[in-house]
């Protein structure tokens, strides 16, 4: 390697081919709405009937809403330049909206098993609900229908997207929720078992809660900068070792900018007798495996000649 320069010699092309980079913000939109009127359904009828199972839907909705709105941010977030004050864009508007929605989700499903409990020790069961089972069992049918769609719909999409692999979960998840919801107001029709709807609140709470831990541990892991679940940094050095010319990999770091992008930097020592352009080709024919076989969508590689010594560079590989 030409010693002229080699040291500080950085790269810094992004590589916009990644799989997964790119969400359509189309299909948000679509489901959006449809999740937007059956909100409106349960939440109306849930408070007419005083069902807590349609309550609990409706603010699982919400979140369901919130997550919608927040994807859409995002595909078009995505798509926004670059600029001089974010210079990797907006896509941790993706990240925090995540974690507020993440927060209210899990406060209200508390809430909801809170009144479920006190409604099944107290005197709240001594007769039907009024015209509960018909109001249950109708916007559980049509939670199931929404669902359905709104699978069928995210199916369509990237799955190697993360956002759309979220979504199908967590849709999935959803109708679940509405057929415990269509059982619990078919057994008060056709038995007068009005305990089904607190309980049926309760299954669709811990649901909820439990789905909303793992959102709030991956979304923890994003803003710690954490090495993503999906990718070993191990695997990534090994690679890049045994590529033509890397005598050393250091200062290896990997972390997700959203839910969709994955950015990494490296310090690569490359072997005695390369040249500066011979140096730069290999980074680029680098970056091209990382976007490939990783899903690296930036990457920053940082050529040297010898061992960066500096203390204050931390491994985080």
């Amino acid at each position: 390697m030409n010693s002229s320069g080699m040291q500080d010699f950085h790269q810094h092309e992004h590589v916009a081919s990644a799989p997964g980079g790119k969400v359509r913000s189309g299909p948000f939109y679509v489901v959006l709405m449809l999740n937007l009127a059956l909100f409106a359904a349960s939440l109306g009828l849930g408070l007419l009937s005083h069902s807590l199972a349609l309550i609990s839907n409706a603010f699982h909705l919400l979140s369901d809403l919130g997550a919608l709105g927040v994807g859409a941010l995002a595909a078009w977030a995505s798509a926004r330049p670059v600029s001089a004050r974010h210079s990797f864009g907006m896509v941790k508007a993706e990240v925090l909206g995540a974690l507020v929605t993440t927060l209210l989700l899990i406060g209200v499903s508390v809430a909801i098993v809170y009144a479920a409990v006190m409604r099944l020790v107290g005197h709240h069961l001594a007769g039907p609900l009024s015209s509960g089972g018909a109001d249950i069992s109708a916007v559980g049918i049509a939670g199931v229908l929404v669902n359905a769609v709104s699978l069928f719909v995210f199916a369509r999409q990237d799955k190697r997207s993360a956002l759309v692999r979220a979504n199908l979960i967590h849709f999935f998840s959803d109708g679940i929720g509405w057929v415990l919801a269509l059982v619990a107001g078919l057994l008060i029709l056709r038995y007068g078992f009005v305990a089904a709807d607190p309980l049926a609140s309760i299954a669709v709470s811990v649901l909820v809660v439990v789905g909303s831990v793992r959102v709030l541990l991956d979304v923890t892991n994003v803003l710690m900068d954490a090495v993503p679940n999906q990718v070993d940094a191990g695997d990534i050095r090994h690679m890049m070792l045994g590529s033509p010319g890397v005598q050393d990999v250091h200062h290896l770091h990997v972390w997700n900018l959203g839910s969709t992008s994955v950015a990494l930097s490296a310090h690569l020592v490359m072997r005695e007798g390369i040249s500066l352009h011979d140096a730069q080709d290999r980074s680029v024919l680098l970056k091209e495996r990382l976007a490939n076989e990783f899903g690296i969508s930036h990457a920053t590689l940082e050529m040297e000649c010898h061992v960066c010594e500096a203390p204050d560079h931390a491994e985080g590989a």
